[in-house]
């Protein structure tokens, strides 16, 4: 039997998919066959994303729900949303994430809280409540990645709560793979490198020199697109992935191999 890559049909969730990554991971689900639940913490960013891909896929297959991510109704009101729209829930892709770039002895706790809040505890959150729905159903199966970094794995001037949440992904990956295995609930990562769309409000990329660094750094020697970052998610959610759990995909030209 061929294992193929190319059809992710039935439904995910995508948090953190108004924009940017999340939008790009969207965009590709909805392409390879799925039905997908988007969200994004501002509701009229939320709400043009929306209109976007129901432009791309029709409005059957897509249903948003604005939300922020940290907090415990938000998780189970897209899982809730899932099985009211579609009848079903497939796959979660835990991608929404906040940084902010700043000396360390400079953060406020307020800050480092709100980094945790979103990067941690916003992806712990979904995967749970949509690992509850599928034990309680009894499905067997289900597929949750997370988004990690190359920060989790690398040192990076200005980003120490940012990187403490990442490398908090990667052990959360770890953790929950082993302890929902018996249920077939498969736990991943991407850890994306640096990618040519950044986030709102980080103007450091702008600087020449910072991106000189990156592309020195990069054995590919130059950013990713949002796609190549975007794709490996659908792989992973895959027929082709049904052995993979635990794992962090590095997709980051080569910059953690060094």
């Amino acid at each position: 039997m061929i294992l193929r890559t190319d059809v992710v049909d039935g439904v995910s969730i995508i948090t953190g998919s108004s924009r940017g990554i999340g939008l790009a991971i969207a965009q590709h689900f909805l392409a390879h066959g799925a039905r997908v639940v988007i969200n994004g913490f501002d509701p009229a960013e939320t709400d043009a994303a929306t209109r976007a891909l129901t432009d791309q896929a029709g409005v059957e297959r897509v249903v948003s729900y604005a939300g922020d991510v940290s907090l415990p109704d938000t998780s189970r009101a897209l899982v809730a949303l899932a099985y009211e729209r579609f009848g079903r829930l497939d796959a979660v892709i835990c991608n929404a994430g906040i940084d902010v770039i700043k000396p360390a002895i400079d953060y406020g706790v307020e800050e480092w809280d709100r980094i945790l809040g979103v990067n941690l505890r916003g992806a712990f959150l979904p995967a749970q409540q949509a690992a509850q729905a599928w034990i309680e159903r009894g499905q067997r199966g289900g597929s949750i990645t997370l988004t990690s970094s190359i920060a989790a794995r690398a040192g990076v001037g200005g980003l120490a709560p940012y990187g403490a949440s990442k490398g908090g992904v990667d052990q959360l990956v770890r953790n929950l793979a082993v302890e929902w295995a018996p249920h077939g609930i498969r736990v991943n990562a991407v850890a994306p490198g640096y990618v040519a769309n950044v986030m709102a409000g980080v103007t450091v990329h702008a600087d020449p020199a910072t991106e000189e660094r990156i592309r020195t750094f990069t054995p590919l020697g130059r950013r990713a697109t949002v796609e190549e970052i975007a794709a490996p998610f659908v792989f992973l959610a895959s027929p082709a992935a049904t052995y993979i759990t635990g794992a962090v995909l590095a997709v980051d030209g080569g910059y953690t191999a060094q």
